[in-house]
């Protein structure tokens, strides 16, 4: 027992020792400098962060310790500010009592900064004090934070209160208390907004608002979203509720097949790609015909899907006839489109395109390039590069810098040295960028058996821009006999 005594009152000098650096820190706030200020600021801070660093476990203690030095009356206002904030990242359970008195007060800013705090505690007890608090909350401009508070502590035991906060008659607090109930969500949550609906328990200028909340607080309850897409009068809910039904499984076909009818864009749109990717007979089948009704942003809808059609053969038709639109966005969508596809004549054309001077359509045609799924790709390129157009040749070694095809180096270099000056001019670009130490090693020995003068210094040139690029002392030493 006599070895007890002593180190309890070592605990008590440690945690008074604490209490007093932290009430030694907060005094400084009544300095007047505001540089003084930021640096108390600093030092309660890090003394805070030490304190409750891993592994310590001390948050409990340091919440009891802030805690004191709140409630000594000689601290200064602007400290007692900045330990409510820091708490908001440490407190502890313990501090609830200690909170819910300052919710009590008179000093406004203490009051919400206290609030925050006990926002942040998961804790049954600053539940409850919440909950406390809004009851006796005399005005909107009180009530209205605490049910964001207890909307972010998820508590299922304050939604009888949030659910009369949803039947007032002021549109803002009902607003609140709506909001609240879709963020705990939650059976007790909907089944009390369920109620609200069946019953009218709001008023008609809350009704959208009580329409919202249970499609966010039901989610994934399809009937839910079905009854609302039928009954509701707000667009902007009605193509909520439709896109919770595609995305909650309850796609029925003939329902989509009318909203693809539907006057209403947003839901007009959501119905063409879902049906697509459902790969709806009715719509595939007169989806060609129909594209040349539709408004330019349902088509790029139809373009960004089409890849999911059953045939690709209609897909790419359907792709390919929007690749010469005027407008350069659609073509560019078509464009994109046919990179998924990955058929020949969606290779061809996007091969095309990589061609065009305009930078979206030809940048677009490198990206579709690149990740095409088309095995046959590589040797449609290589052909390219031994034919005799020019213009093709271009094409295909424009696409190498996009697509790996193994073999196709030689293929340049032989371009290089062909009497073809665009095509040569295009094969050292891309050679520049793809050429590896064996590419070089083959290009220096055709610069140096090369009688013509300017043949050589131009192979010479490519040589020594790809060593640099290559950048290593064997790709350097490969340029001696060129010197």
């Amino acid at each position: 027992m006599k070895f007890l005594i002593p180190l309890l009152i070592l605990a008590v000098q440690a945690r008074a020792l604490e209490t007093a650096a932290v009430t030694a820190v907060a005094s400084k706030f009544g300095n007047p400098s505001p540089e003084e200020q930021y640096n108390a600021r600093v030092e309660l801070n890090r003394l805070i962060d030490d304190a409750t660093a891993p592994g310590k476990n001390e948050h409990a203690a340091v919440t009891r310790a802030l805690c004191a030095v709140l409630q000594n009356k000689e601290i200064p206002r602007e400290a007692r500010k900045y330990i409510l904030r820091a708490m908001t990242r440490v407190a502890t359970a313990d501090a609830v009592d200690c909170l819910a008195a300052m919710l009590n007060g008179d000093d406004a800013l203490l009051k919400e900064e206290a609030r925050q705090v006990l926002e942040s505690i998961h804790d049954l007890k600053a539940i409850a004090a919440l909950e406390s608090a809004l009851r006796k909350a005399a005005d909107k401009r009180e009530k209205l934070p605490f049910a964001g508070s207890l909307a972010v502590q998820r508590a299922d035991s304050a939604v009888p209160l949030l659910a009369a906060l949803a039947a007032d008659p002021d549109v803002e607090t009902a607003r609140a208390g709506l909001d609240a109930l879709a963020e705990i969500s939650g059976d007790p949550a909907v089944a009390a907004l369920k109620q609200a609906y069946a019953e009218g328990k709001v008023t008609p200028a809350a009704r959208v608002d009580l329409e919202r909340a249970l499609l966010v607080a039901s989610s994934g309850d399809g009937q839910v979203a079905r009854e609302l897409y039928q009954t509701t009068g707000s667009d902007t809910v009605r193509l909520a509720a439709f896109t919770a039904m595609m995305t909650g499984g309850e796609n029925d076909a003939a329902m989509i097949e009318q909203a693809v009818k539907s006057e209403h864009a947003g839901i007009r749109r959501a119905a063409l790609a879902c049906g697509i990717e459902m790969k709806l007979p009715s719509l595939e089948s007169g989806l060609a015909h129909a594209m040349e009704q539709m408004p330019v942003e349902d088509r790029m809808v139809v373009l960004a899907n089409i890849h999911h059609l059953n045939s690709k053969e209609t897909a790419g038709k359907i792709a390919l006839s929007r690749v010469a639109a005027d407008d350069e966005n659609e073509r560019v969508a078509a464009i994109m489109a046919l990179g998924r596809i990955g058929t020949q004549p969606a290779f061809d054309a996007v091969l095309q395109a990589l061609g065009d001077r305009r930078p979206p359509v030809n940048q677009a045609a490198a990206s579709a390039l690149a990740g095409m799924d088309y095995p046959e790709a590589g040797a449609a390129l290589l052909a390219r590069l031994q034919g005799d157009s020019s213009e093709d040749k271009i094409l295909a070694i424009k696409a190498l810098q996009f697509r790996h095809v193994p073999g196709a180096n030689a293929f340049l270099m032989e371009i290089i040295a062909s009497d073809d000056p665009a095509a040569s001019k295009e094969a050292m670009k891309a050679l520049y960028f793809i050429a590896t130490l064996d590419d070089l090693r083959a290009m220096c020995a055709k610069a140096t058996a090369t009688a013509d003068a300017a043949r050589r210094k131009s192979l010479a040139s490519i040589c020594s821009r790809i060593a640099s690029r290559i950048n290593t002392d064997e790709a350097r030493a490969l340029l001696k006999p060129l010197d």
